[in-house]
């Protein structure tokens, strides 16, 4: 898994901003952990990534360390 500006490439599909959730289900399958609209996804040897999901639509890809748009850090729940 590889996070790049608003990207999430998982098992070689590359998940974008504006793409559904079923799409990231589909390609990257359940998250490590929920935090309201906020999944995160964990791989060994990469950085966490922080989904952000609004009305069944992907809103911001992010890696775990940033900040969300709303400036509320990110993945930094257990």
């Amino acid at each position: 898994m590889v996070t790049h500006a608003g990207t999430l490439e998982c098992q070689g599909t590359i998940i974008a901003e504006g793409d559904t959730e079923q799409q990231l289900l589909d390609a990257c399958g359940e998250p490590t952990s929920r935090q309201g609209a906020n999944w995160q996804y964990d791989t060994p040897g990469s950085l966490p990534a922080v989904v952000t999901l609004g009305e069944g639509l992907i809103m911001f890809i992010r890696d775990a360390g940033e900040v969300d748009p709303s400036g509320s850090p990110l993945g930094d729940h257990p």
